[in-house]
């Protein structure tokens, strides 16, 4: 079995009983879809595993350890570099500590981090279109600060954007669901 499936079997199983934020659609949904993004640009089979793992570590009880000794250490660093590695801390201390990681981020670790909030931006965009601002009240936190942050990543990435082709389309796509970049 090649690595990408390999990666599909073993999320799918860590993440068997979970579902997306306030729907009954199983959560393996999303990791397969930033998979298939990354496949999309052509991103490499370790970067590709690697999406499709990239929340193992946070919200399953899978450790680095056995990431690493099933997929090998490449896979793993790329899924911890996505990873948020302390769940405690205030909504704004972990986004704003993943916004500070992309200033020394791998292209590899930008291309995992740049799909996955890509598709949780489409996500949002979709269901937005069937429940309008009712959506919002769903994550810890609202609108504005959701701008906020997808806004922070994409300008912390924009000197990146000749290395991965996504992070324009994550541009545009905070575009279409905020209204802009400007922050309001």
């Amino acid at each position: 079995m090649n690595l990408i499936d390999q990666a599909i079997k073993f999320a799918a199983i860590a993440h068997k009983d979970q579902t997306r934020k306030a729907t009954n659609i199983p959560y393996i949904t999303h990791p397969f879809a930033v998979g298939m993004l990354l496949q999309k640009a052509n991103c490499s089979e370790e970067v590709i595993a690697a999406g499709i793992l990239h929340d193992v570590l946070e919200d399953t009880p899978i450790t680095y350890e056995e990431l690493s000794q099933r997929f090998g250490s490449k896979v793993a660093d790329l899924v911890a570099a996505a990873s948020e590695h302390d769940k405690s801390l205030p909504w704004e201390i972990r986004k704003q500590h993943t916004i500070n990681r992309l200033k020394t981020a791998s292209v590899e670790e930008i291309q995992v981090i740049t799909a996955d909030k890509l598709h949780n931006l489409k996500s949002i965009q979709e269901d937005y279109l069937h429940h309008g601002e009712e959506i919002w009240s769903r994550f810890n936190r609202g609108k504005r600060q959701q701008h906020w942050y997808y806004t922070s990543v994409v300008k912390e990435l924009t000197l990146r954007k000749k290395d991965f082709k996504l992070i324009g389309e994550l541009e545009n796509t905070i575009i279409e669901v905020f209204g802009s970049l400007d922050l309001l």
